[in-house]
């Protein structure tokens, strides 16, 4: 019995004490929230913040759809400026419309319209219908391959003329599968650099096809994305795995038919609560001529520029096949900026076989991304190589957005 005392003081003596406890942290509690004050953010940040906000309405939403396109033409085309309408929501939602003209100094251009049906069939299913006309006079080349060389650097002319559509059906809030039809008509001539040798000068049809023949193309396809990104456009964590087949038909001849496969995956870690991110990228891009024919120099995939190897020249290695790599440590630097450094890696290669590891070409360095809701609206990137240092001032989304997703983009 006395035990049974003693047990019972002890118990109730250690719940006093934790009922003691407790009245002490809550009254704590009461203490610190009762001297809780707003957090302050420099005048700096405010500023920043308010004048990003305010370009990146400008440039989204315009005024009453009508806003201004910067830039937006392929890489070395000079700065490009021109107006742009967009409407989303037209018919309660159902339909939106984009129509878009830019042009530069150096006497590059383009026209887009667009006409979308983003939730079709009760949102089971999309369609996009794009026409596109544009003229690039100063696309560089420096001929085929990983062994071409610096110095041979030429340019030519690139004008496209193509209509496309994509139909697609969304299995569930993250997969998506459909197919793609169009066609394009280009030509490659001569550029209107009077620095620079004109790639016909340098080169021939033998070793890079299509320089003295052009053609028209049907071209046609699948493709299947698995998207988990928190946001496709200011992505923080998740990733995204795409696939797309494409057939490339020579209407003119069977000379330049052929087919290609492009395999993306991307992937992002976020740490301390997503103000940091790890972003990770892998991209293919395979090619099989037809029997005979080749892929023309003008549609092979290339390495180089602002949105693979940033440590070299754009447009600084051409093959049909291409592997591309790149890894990217990003955080906030204060609110409306982001820093980054990165590394990147990749190859070019006349065969699929080719396509692996060995004697990839790297770059890398650092970047800053001004931004506004997450969303990037002008990007400063400076990469090093051994072929030097290139610093590139681009408007719009990061990197991974604006290249290899499916859109309606054709080659550049």
């Amino acid at each position: 019995m006395r035990r049974i005392v003693v047990a019972c003081v002890l118990a109730a003596g250690l719940h006093a004490q934790v009922a003691s406890r407790t009245a002490q942290i809550e009254s704590l509690r009461r203490d610190k929230a009762g001297r809780l004050v707003p957090e302050t953010r420099s005048l700096l940040d405010r500023r920043m913040t308010g004048w990003s906000e305010a370009v990146m309405n400008s440039l989204t939403y315009g005024i009453k759809g009508l806003g201004l396109r910067f830039g937006g033409l392929p890489t070395g085309q000079g700065f490009a400026l021109g107006p742009q309408y967009t409407r989303y929501g037209l018919a309660d939602g159902k339909f939106l419309f984009r129509g878009s003209a830019a042009a530069s100094a150096a006497g590059a251009y383009m026209f887009d319209l667009q006409f979308g049906v983003p939730e079709l069939f009760s949102r089971s299913a999309f369609l996009d219908l794009v026409a596109v006309h544009g003229n690039y006079p100063r696309i560089d080349y420096y001929g085929p391959g990983l062994d071409s060389s610096r110095n041979g650097r030429s340019h030519f002319r690139f004008e496209e003329t193509r209509y496309d559509v994509l139909l697609g059906v969304r299995l569930g809030r993250r997969l998506s599968l459909g197919f793609t039809g169009g066609y394009l008509s280009v030509n490659a001539g001569r550029g209107n650099r009077a620095d620079i040798a004109h790639t016909a000068d340098l080169f021939t049809e033998q070793d890079t096809p299509g320089l003295e023949r052009q053609t028209d193309f049907a071209r046609g396809g699948f493709f299947t994305r698995l998207d988990y990104r928190d946001d496709p456009i200011g992505a923080r964590s998740g990733g995204m795995f795409q696939v797309r087949w494409q057939n490339y038909s020579d209407v003119r001849s069977n000379r330049f038919d052929f087919r290609q496969l492009d395999l993306e995956a991307r992937q992002y870690v976020p740490f301390f609560n997503k103000r940091r991110v790890i972003a990770l990228a892998l991209a293919a891009t395979l090619s099989y001529p037809g029997s005979g024919a080749a892929v023309p120099f003008y549609l092979q995939p290339t390495l180089g520029g602002s949105d693979d190897l940033r440590g070299f020249r754009s447009y600084r290695f051409y093959g049909d096949n291409l592997l591309a790599a790149n890894v990217e440590y990003r955080w906030e630097a204060f609110s409306g900026l982001d820093m980054a450094l990165f590394l990147d890696a990749g190859k070019v290669a006349a065969r699929r076989s080719q396509v692996n590891f060995h004697g990839l070409e790297t770059s890398a360095g650092f970047g800053f991304r001004f931004n506004a809701r997450n969303r990037n609206f002008i990007r400063i990137d400076t990469g090093f190589s051994h072929e030097g240092v290139q610093v590139w001032l681009k408007f719009g989304a990061p990197p991974e957005v604006r290249t290899r997703e499916i859109a309606m983009s054709g080659r550049l």
